[in-house]
This record gives structure tokens, C-alpha cells and sequence, in this order.
């Protein structure tokens, strides 16, 4: 699918230096990775939430159980 983007000028001279150094076949790629690495830090950050909730105490039902060390 082709999707038409506006982006400063600077961006687009980033892609193609990018580009140029052989990091990425095309701006396309390129785009294509910036859209992965986004995805990754936003699930970094509901993992991070994530963590952030936990509690040690919810746990001492189950580890009272007698199986522990």
C-alpha cells in the first residue's frame, strides 16, 4: 500500500542519510523501522506499568501454602 506523508525537511534529510549509509534499503524501510521501534517502546511502557503495579504481598497466599523453602 502507498501512503503519502508530510514531514519536515530535516526528517526526510535524516532518512536519506539513513538511507545513503546503507542502514536501509529506502526511505520506505526506514519509515518502517521508526513504526516498529514505536510499537516496541509503547509496549515497554505498558510493561513498565505493569511491574509498577505489582505487589509482593498478593503473593503470601500462595507461597503460605507450606510448599516454600
Amino acid at each position: 500500500m502507498k501512503v503519502s506523508v508530510s514531514i519536515p525537511p530535516d526528517d526526510l534529510a535524516y532518512l536519506d542519510t539513513q538511507t545513503l549509509a546503507g542502514r536501509y534499503p529506502s526511505r520506505s524501510a526506514a519509515l518502517h523501522d521508526a513504526i516498529r521501534m514505536l510499537r516496541e517502546s509503547e509496549l515497554a511502557d505498558a510493561y513498565a506499568e505493569a511491574f509498577a503495579e505489582w505487589r509482593d504481598d498478593a503473593w503470601d497466599d500462595a507461597t503460605a501454602d507450606g510448599l516454600g523453602a
